[in-house]
């Protein structure tokens, strides 16, 4: 772990002590600058989850990354700095239609004798700041509000409140797993034909009011006083968007991502 690249990587620029000010620091950081993104699906590469490999995507090449790579690298640099961090296993509600499968990878750390859920790679909704392991404790991050309740099967679920409601996010599994425990949940997630990450292309980076989200073709700006959306008018904008909205240039087949987002045209 070369922690002085990735602190450069994103923006992060104060101390790095194993205390909650550096992890709070960190994980804003983290979101702020390093998108949630699955488009080397649609290039046709592999999502290879060594620490090398993902270092080099995340750090090196400036891309960014799915649950298993960005909270894969995050507590790699947690456990560089000295953090306690137990790696968790969940399942995805928010926008399932069937009991899901455990495909989400977040950590739990421990700072001072108090653990915290720390996520920096969930798209629909991620943390802005570690979350205090305390059920029925609603907190406000920023204009999001969180928490964590107990549900079935000794499963702890992250809830989000929106529209006046509470909307249950992700379950976390009871126990801790190994980081080789991901690699069948990772497989498929990139590879399954029913997969949503195999049937969308989805990009999304945290803003201070709200997020930044393109979902194949329509770029979603959500903020407090709503949301707006537009969609994209051609292949020829693709790039060019995701490079000054995402900060994403690095391609490893950028005509395969275009013919995916714009089969029509692929001709």
């Amino acid at each position: 772990m070369d922690v002085a690249a990735y602190a450069h990587r994103i923006g992060y620029e104060g101390p790095l002590a194993p205390t909650l000010e550096v992890l709070t620091g960190l994980c804003a950081a983290h979101i702020r600058t390093v998108p949630f993104e699955n488009l080397a699906i649609h290039e046709g590469a592999p999502i290879d989850l060594e620490p090398d490999a993902l270092f080099h995507k995340v750090v090196l090449r400036r891309r960014g990354g799915y649950c298993f790579e960005l909270n894969g690298l995050f507590s790699a640099l947690l456990k560089a700095l000295g953090f306690q961090v137990e790696h968790l296993l969940g399942r995805v509600w928010v926008g399932s239609r069937v009991d899901p499968v455990p495909t989400h990878q977040a950590s739990r750390v421990t700072v001072d004798g108090q653990p915290y859920l720390v996520d920096v790679g969930f798209g629909a909704r991620v943390l802005r700041a570690p979350l205090r392991w305390q059920l029925e404790e609603p907190v406000v991050q920023g204009p999001d509000v969180f928490r964590l309740v107990a549900v079935d099967n000794g499963e702890v679920m992250l809830q989000g409140h929106e529209a006046g409601a509470w909307m249950d996010l992700y379950s976390l599994l009871p126990c801790a797993v190994r980081p080789q425990d991901y690699r069948p949940a990772n497989h498929y997630t990139s590879t399954h034909p029913s997969s949503g990450f195999v049937l969308n292309a989805v990009v999304a980076l945290t803003t201070p009011d709200g997020r930044l989200t393109l979902r194949s073709r329509e770029l979603r700006r959500t903020t407090a006083e709503g949301v707006e959306t537009r969609e994209l008018s051609g292949p020829a904008e693709l790039a060019p968007l995701l490079a000054s909205v995402f900060g994403l240039e690095d391609w490893t087949d950028r005509a395969a991502l275009e013919r995916f987002v714009f089969p029509e045209r692929s001709g």
